[in-house]
């Protein structure tokens, strides 16, 4: 019988809606074998996670979820097997925790200028520790009554060349895969379908070290999964499946561990060799 794996789950210690517990408890109910929970710049989640899922079905693995930018793109990489201990990997979450609260104060100073007043204090509150963002700049303006929605708040001030929009922190491409790897981690591009052109990234990436793609995704149509898979097998790279879940959805579903994929997936060997199947 196949296993159940889901490779890209977030919580509240980034921007999901579920702390690390709850999240492990959706895991389970949804008879999941191995989940990574992959916060955006932190591993802060991921020991709550695993000590959640001691005596269970389930596996945790450590991962993260690290954006690398420039002037053009933004570039999400899935980082896996983690030593969350690691002090230069730590130092780096330190320096992305200090950019994203400035982050923060740029946002929350621009909205002032346009009418809105929401106080830094408070989005640091939602955020609960975790990494802040612009998720929770847009929960402390629907509490202040500022927007009607949490779309509303992307779509007219904080969304990208919105006018309360700030740049994230310039994260370079290398500097994210030699964190990864520093921390005896392996590094995955993120949902290649979501970029204009993935290819260019692909091959960006290739040279410092990339190690897996995130082949099946839920935005992801069948057409592209099999050039994914094609490049995968060109470049000898891992294949990975994830939900990206955040939050159940309407009906109260919860998406963890419903990405499609085959059994010949390389991801079975890449956990075998890792102890974890």
């Amino acid at each position: 019988m196949t296993s159940r794996i889901d490779l890209h789950l977030h919580s509240t210690a980034s921007d999901g809606a579920y702390a690390p517990e709850e999240v492990v408890q959706i895991a389970l109910d949804n008879q999941m074998d191995v989940i990574a929970l992959t916060d955006h710049d932190t591993v802060g989640g991921v020991q709550r996670a695993q000590q959640a899922a001691q005596g269970t079905r389930l596996t945790v693995i450590a991962g993260v979820e690290l954006s690398a930018e420039d002037e053009k793109l933004d570039r999400h990489i899935l980082g896996y097997f983690l030593d969350v201990t690691h002090p230069a990997m730590l130092k780096l979450f330190a320096t992305l925790r200090e950019a994203r609260v400035n982050r923060v104060v740029g946002m929350v100073e621009k909205l002032s200028t346009l009418g809105i007043t929401i106080s830094v204090e408070r989005v640091l509150e939602i955020a609960k520790g975790g990494s802040v963002g612009r998720p929770h700049v847009a929960r402390a303006m629907l509490q202040q009554g500022a927007v009607n929605t949490l779309q509303e708040a992307f779509d007219r001030y904080i969304g990208d060349d919105q006018p309360a929009y700030m740049p994230h922190f310039r994260l370079s491409p290398q500097t994210a895969l030699e964190a990864i790897h520093a921390a005896g981690g392996i590094a995955v591009l993120a949902h290649p379908g979501r970029y204009p052109d993935y290819r260019p990234i692909l091959e960006e990436l290739l040279p410092l070290g990339l190690d897996g793609l995130e082949v099946y995704y839920p935005d992801h149509p069948p057409a592209l999964i099999t050039e994914l898979r094609f490049q995968a097998h060109k470049h000898h790279l891992w294949m990975t499946a994830g939900s990206d879940f955040h939050r159940r959805e309407g009906d109260g579903s919860a998406r963890i561990g419903t990405v499609k994929y085959p059994p010949d997936l390389n991801m079975f060997e890449l956990l075998r060799t890792r102890g974890i199947l």
